[in-house]
């Protein structure tokens, strides 16, 4: 397990994710879902965790790219297939919808009022049954109130961070804060555990431009 340690932005963290990556990185070829293929530099079982971030967040309102950037903010709001994940559901969908009969956020915030110290307040956004094209990257959030705050562990099978990693970090600090709301415990600390922590060789000069202009920022 690779500890980046503790942030307080989530920029920050896309950041030295990066750069991590870049100086780090093995590189590897990448299969996913179908059979696809491409050459990434990847680093395997990497933590971070997030403490008090705000949005919008400087850095990623410098970088982000609009297109991946609201097709991924619809994939976590909009429920319904998605044409380019091989017509799988939308995390909107595996949240709000689970196999087309279950609400697990409206789940998950009765389960943390009934018992706030529950150990047992775990969203999945696998649908075995009818999972094949495409297997969610993130794939597990688990919430657990301590110290009157309510910390988020988000367990991820894989994310691209020169694309889409970096709009995953924002919604899933805002699935975070609406659950806490709605559950009446402040919102704490997010640990994010990624399995393979990746970006693809195509994206290098698009990664390399984002940490050239951010080591000129400090």
């Amino acid at each position: 397990m690779q500890d980046l340690g503790v942030f307080h932005s989530l920029g920050d963290v896309w950041i030295k994710v990066l750069s991590a990556l870049s100086e780090y990185g093995a590189e590897s070829v990448y299969t996913d879902n179908v059979g696809e293929e491409a050459d990434v530099k990847e680093l395997f079982d990497l933590t971070v965790k997030i403490q008090d971030a705000t949005l919008p967040d400087a850095i990623i309102e410098k970088h982000k790219v609009p297109s991946e950037y609201d097709w991924m903010v619809r994939n976590f709001t909009v429920q319904g297939e998605v044409p380019e994940l091989h017509h799988e559901n939308s995390y909107a969908s595996r949240l709000y919808s689970y196999m087309g009969k279950k609400d697990q956020v409206e789940w998950v915030i009765k389960r943390l009022k009934e018992n706030p110290h529950t150990r047992s307040a775990t969203i999945t956004m696998f649908e075995p049954l009818t999972d094949e094209g495409y297997i969610p990257c993130v794939s597990l959030l688990d919430f657990q109130e301590s110290g009157g705050r309510l910390n988020m562990t988000a367990y991820c099978r894989a994310l691209d961070f020169g694309c889409k990693a970096y709009v995953n970090l924002v919604m899933l600090h805002l699935i975070q804060k609406e659950i806490a709301e709605k559950a009446g415990i402040a919102q704490g600390q997010m640990t994010l555990i990624v399995k393979s922590a990746h970006f693809y060789r195509r994206d290098m000069a698009k990664v390399m431009k984002i940490l050239k202009e951010e080591s000129k920022a400090i």
